[in-house]
């Protein structure tokens, strides 16, 4: 699951920079469906490292997070200020925002300027901070950035056996010819 979500994210971004009409919804996406990646990851490392996995999964992924690291032997709490947690606490209240929407009056700031630049002044209606993550590809990228950073960190920390990172399932199947009334039938 995390693979695919990670991969939606990625094309998502993708069209949003190829077509500039529009792209706030594709950088919207695209940051929301990093967020699911991040979270499914962890289910998928929490599962393979916890028996009682379902009852830790109801936890929000900031606590599901530090409890797999804890685990891993992996520190990340000297940089909560910092890139990369910065970014994964940014993505977090971004993802519940979006998540558990609500509107939102904003007050515009009062502002000085020349006079000759206060139509375009006015006419500029104020945005909300998610508003200002979505105009542009910026976060959406560091978030991709970011959230990689740290998996590739958990990953390296998990023990073998493992599949790579961001590897999508493997299947297998076969067939056997078996007479059937005189006629060749295949059964799976």
């Amino acid at each position: 699951m995390y693979a695919e979500l990670w991969h939606a994210s990625k094309c998502v971004l993708e069209r949003g920079i190829e077509n500039e009409k529009g792209s706030s919804w594709q950088f919207l996406s695209s940051i929301v469906l990093t967020a699911f990646a991040f979270e499914a990851y962890l289910n998928h490392v929490g599962k393979s490292l916890i028996a009682c996995w379902e009852s830790v999964e109801p936890l929000p992924p900031p606590k599901k997070f530090n409890l797999i690291c804890e685990l891993l032997k992996v520190d990340f709490h000297g940089e909560a200020g910092k890139r990369p947690v910065q970014t994964l606490t940014q993505l977090q209240d971004f993802r519940n925002l979006m998540a558990h929407g609500k509107t939102e009056q904003i007050e515009p700031q009062p502002f000085l300027c020349d006079a000759k630049h206060a139509d375009a002044r006015l006419g500029q209606r104020p945005l909300a901070n998610w508003e200002r993550l979505i105009r542009t590809k910026d976060f959406a990228e560091r978030a991709r950035v970011d959230v990689e950073e740290v998996l590739k960190t958990v990953h390296a920390a998990r023990p073998k056996p493992k599949e790579s990172l961001f590897s999508f399932g493997v299947g297998s199947g076969s067939a056997v010819v078996v007479e059937n009334d005189g006629r060749n039938t295949m059964r799976k």
